[in-house]
């Protein structure tokens, strides 16, 4: 309104317009308006005081905004192009549809609306920081650095976990957003600040973890197990709604612009084009330390550090006693034969889901299967490459007869019934030139006409002798030597280390014999 009131004085004083609009930088309209309403007033009568400024504030508030309103010719599409607005049209869109029924410019429409339809102010609530209360993180791209490791340059990210209340933040350089480097990062900043915060507000679009932790659930269990093993609540932030962890954005833009922009020019004076990823890792590090946790934060006048000192680090929860055993996710098909491949390994699952699409959540011990929501099924982890793991249970009806016709089948019954079971059943397809299928059938049909317990005595025993064989089971069984108590190894192995059966002459016996106690 000061400037109203200086074209008011300008007027009186005789400037031509032109002048004014060129001195004011207001619009040639503006300026004829306010002059038509100083005329009708008298406020250009140099007989007369120059009025006050709230006087001329109060006419031109009322006054000057109606005639420049009436003098616009959009006004005649006014209920129209509000209701464009309505439906969230773009200037560009209205434009094009205005330009049907009134010819004029872009900018006319963009400032007839702005002015027609003005926007309420945006106003924000500062929020108090409670220690130790809230920990926001964020991803973000810092282009390409070299990787020592792999030789090669590759696509760099920042991650930055950031307490609310004191404003220290763990800073960390990852080369990607999978969901293990997003749980590790937590990890290591609450190893970092020494305790764990009450929750954690992650970002729900940008970073590529997150936001498929929210649309699928069984990535979200992955991030409820860590939430869960230290004991912090999970609280995205809205679509699409940054500024609800605007502390942890700022600090992102914070570090590309005082960190970042140095580091490259440091790393060119060193004639590198693209930085190395190790040093960006120490230097970040070390400039979180020095410089970063010791400013003063403009606004609050605080240092992080200080406060975290003096008031947050003894509001953190302690971290647990170890570390959270990483959750692995992958996707899988169930095959033919009910069972999922991951991790170089074979996990059998329910018959049914054959043909489904499955998640897979691994840690170091146990492999969980979900099918949609819901857990369909559970296994330790492989020990070996290529090891099948199965559950009985999994199996569709004719699964016993099915797995009967298969060496593979053969062996995954032997190993169910116990170890010794087994090595006889391996024996026997390991011979060359003979089919092992019919007798090792055979071998554990003994279970069900002998029982469990005698079946693997039986094989202790062929085994012991050597003798990994059906015929050999079956005698053992047969003449019931299985039930035996006094059952010793069959073979003795003497200090020269010869070996023979228990039953055989000694080494030398034959050489003690006199001739006379040889034929008497």
């Amino acid at each position: 309104m000061t400037e109203k009131y200086g074209v008011v004085q300008r007027l009186r004083a005789g400037e031509p317009l032109r002048s004014i609009r060129r001195e004011t930088g207001l619009h040639r309209s503006t300026i004829r308006v306010i002059a038509a309403v100083a005329r009708e007033h008298g406020w250009l009568d140099e007989q007369r005081p120059i009025p006050e400024v709230e006087e001329v504030s109060k006419v031109l508030s009322d006054l000057c905004h109606d005639r420049l309103r009436e003098s616009h010719p959009l006004d005649e599409y006014r209920e129209m192009i509000g209701e464009w607005l309505e439906d969230k049209y773009t200037y560009v869109a209205i434009h094009e549809l205005v330009q049907e029924l009134f010819p004029c410019s872009e900018a006319t429409v963009r400032r007839y609306i702005q002015r027609t339809f003005p926007k309420p102010a945006k106003t924000i609530v500062h929020r108090d920081t409670i220690p130790g209360a809230i920990m926001e993180v964020d991803f973000s791209s810092i282009g390409l650095t070299y990787d020592r490791r792999e030789r090669r340059n590759r696509k760099t990210y920042v991650f930055s976990g950031r307490l609310r209340h004191s404003r220290k933040a763990h800073r960390e350089r990852v080369y990607d957003q999978k969901q293990e480097t997003f749980f590790e990062c937590h990890i290591h900043a609450f190893e970092y600040f020494g305790g764990v915060p009450e929750t954690v507000v992650p970002d729900n679009l940008k970073a590529a973890v997150v936001a498929a932790s929210f649309e699928d659930p069984i990535v979200n269990r992955a991030y409820l197990d860590l939430a869960v093993h230290y004991g912090f609540l999970i609280s995205p932030c809205l679509p699409q709604m940054p500024q609800h962890k605007g502390g942890v954005e700022n600090d992102i833009g914070y570090i590309k612009r005082r960190f970042l922009a140095v580091f490259r020019a440091r790393q060119r004076q060193l004639g590198r084009t693209v930085p190395d990823g190790e040093e960006l890792a120490t230097e970040l590090l070390k400039w979180s330390t020095e410089v970063a946790d010791e400013r003063t934060v403009k606004g609050i006048g605080i240092v992080p550090r200080e406060v975290f000192d003096s008031e947050e680090q003894a509001a953190l929860k302690p971290l647990p006693a170890f570390r959270w055993d990483p959750l692995t996710v992958a996707t899988a098909k169930v095959q033919e034969g009910w069972r999922v491949q991951f991790d170089r390994a074979y996990y059998s699952v329910p018959y049914r889901y054959i043909g489904r699409q499955v998640k897979i959540l691994a840690n170091h011990r146990l492999v969980r299967i979900f099918c949609e929501d819901n857990q369909i099924a559970s296994h330790s982890r492989a020990n070996n490459l290529w090891q099948i793991i199965r559950d009985p249970a999994h199996a569709p009806p004719a699964a016993v007869d099915m797995l009967a016709t298969t060496r593979e089948g053969l062996l995954h019954r032997a190993a169910a019934i116990g170890e010794p079971v087994e090595r006889v059943a391996s024996a026997m397809f390991s011979r060359g030139g003979v089919d092992g299928l019919r007798p090792c059938r055979a071998l554990l049909s003994f279970q069900s006409k002998y029982g469990t317990q005698r079946l693997l005595a039986a094989c202790v025993r062929a085994l012991a002798y050597e003798r990994p064989e059906y015929r050999c089971v079956k005698n053992i069984l047969v003449q019931r030597l299985d039930e035996q108590t006094d059952f010793k190894h069959p073979t003795v192995r003497h200090s020269d280390g010869v070996q023979s059966y228990r039953f055989a002459r000694r080494p030398g016996y034959f050489n003690d014999l006199t001739t006379e106690d040889t034929h008497g």
